[in-house]
């Protein structure tokens, strides 16, 4: 069946049950059907279909069956494990809100007066997370950073980021003048943590907190990096990384930090050599701890569910890598090694184009701003039920740069860069090429 007449046919069987609940309710001439179907004692609860057959946050389910009753305190409803928002019931007919959850297919589960319902179909909710994106501050077209209000702040190019529990966001930004901002929406400000300089000294890559709360990002040179402390009023401090002599390794430029969840030491990767590098976090001394792709800029996340994974996206090689702490190993974790393009899929299917910043969200999952598509993309890792994994392109148009607010239906992007997200699921992404940092929520 061709499927724009399949989707056709649902949504009019979808209206169909709509308009036989409501005809149910609106029926005055008939006050035993106004009242609706009681739940009778000894006589099974059945779920005989629902439409419609997927959605997100609250989508109206119509659930027909019998016996349900229609004492919605004693009816209740769930989507997998998450219970629903029961809103009316004939007996014969449901009329529920799907709850939040993940991505996923989840059965559909009615209990009436402490009974489960027996299903008669075997149809599953398929569940999608819907996004939506705005302007989070800045203004596309500005030519230099000045601080302010979320409403009055300019850049040039932000480049990477990160953020705290506190809410605080914290920019890497790039030229006139390289400068780390603290960017917080409660206090409504933006504002340097430094003075800025257009020397190139103070060019920082993609920035990380540790456990403590301390933001670090090291120097493009790759021979300082840069910390800051809440406790000590944001002051930013300047820190050398002494080479361990019995640990040689090649330095070169670097753009990114990585902080462990649990040791707080630094990890770090070189342009050149492709040498990932451990800094510990008390001496300062940093040793070689793994070899891994040449020649490609990089940018570093530990998994805090797995902090013996490190992830790491090499915008030159196109690709997303994965290094095991335990197990001294690299491999290539998602799309293949310099080939580019855009492909969601598998991961092994999967292609990006200068993969930047990435992170891991509080789902577990990975969000990638993958700046040469103009998209941001989301890799679902590896399940019993999924073992070749997933990555999607949540929000963007691949390969179409613009600027534009709205949902993944609308929202275009020029160039992203960075990408951090706060522990609600709020993600916030760093846009170099329309100078702004916008905000991603979730339903």
């Amino acid at each position: 069946m061709n499927k724009q007449i399949q989707k056709s046919f649902i949504n009019v069987r979808a209206l169909c049950m709509i308009a036989v609940f409501l005809f149910f309710w609106s029926c005055e001439s008939n006050e035993s059907e106004k009242k609706g179907i009681e739940y009778k004692e000894g006589v099974p609860v059945e779920i005989y279909d629902f439409e419609p057959e997927g959605g997100g946050l609250a989508t109206k389910v119509f659930i027909t069956g019998s016996n349900f009753g229609t004492d919605l305190s004693q009816i209740e409803v769930y989507f997998g494990d998450t219970p629903a928002t029961v809103v009316n019931s004939t007996g014969e007919y449901l009329y529920v809100y799907s709850p939040r959850q993940e991505d996923g297919i989840r059965d559909i589960r009615v209990v009436s007066h402490g009974k489960d319902a027996i299903s008669k179909t075997d149809k599953k909710f398929k569940y999608a997370v819907n996004y939506v994106v705005r302007t989070f501050t800045g203004r596309k077209g500005t030519t230099e950073f000045k601080p302010g209000t979320l409403a009055t702040a300019e850049f040039q190019y932000p480049s990477t980021v990160t953020a705290d529990m506190d809410g605080n966001v914290f920019v890497a930004h790039w030229r006139v003048p390289y400068n780390l901002i603290r960017i917080n929406e409660e206090e409504d400000v933006v504002e340097a943590i430094i003075e800025g300089s257009n020397d190139a000294y103070w060019a920082m890559g993609a920035p990380t907190v540790d456990s403590e709360g301390v933001v670090s990002a090291i120097s493009d040179g790759g021979g300082v990096y840069f910390t800051c402390n809440p406790i000590e009023g944001w002051q930013l401090r300047v820190r050398n990384i002494d080479p361990d002599p019995l640990s040689p390794y090649a330095r070169s430029t670097a753009h990114a930090l990585a902080a462990h969840p649990v040791t707080g030491n630094l990890y770090t990767r070189y342009y050149t050599s492709g040498d990932i590098v451990v800094v510990d976090k008390e001496t300062r001394l940093g040793r070689l701890e793994a070899k891994s792709i040449t020649t490609s800029d990089s940018y570093l996340v530990f998994d805090p569910k797995n902090p013996n994974l490190l992830y790491i996206a090499y915008d030159g090689a196109e690709c997303i890598g994965v290094y095991n702490l335990e197990t001294k190993e690299h491999s290539i974790f998602a799309g293949m090694e310099r080939v580019g393009g855009w492909q969601d899929g598998s991961l092994t299917d999967a292609r990006f184009s200068r993969p930047s910043q990435l992170i891991v969200a509080p789902n577990g999952n990975l969000y990638v701003a993958d700046r040469g598509n103009h998209c941001i993309r989301e890799i679902i890792l590896p399940t019993e039920d999924n073992p070749n994994g997933m990555v999607r392109t949540i929000i963007g148009k691949p390969g179409v740069a613009g600027y534009q607010d709205g949902n993944p239906d609308d929202a275009l992007f020029n160039e992203p860069r960075g990408v951090a997200v706060l522990p609600d699921g709020t993600i916030y992404i760093s846009e170099w090429g329309n100078n702004v940092v916008r905000k991603i929520s979730r339903e």
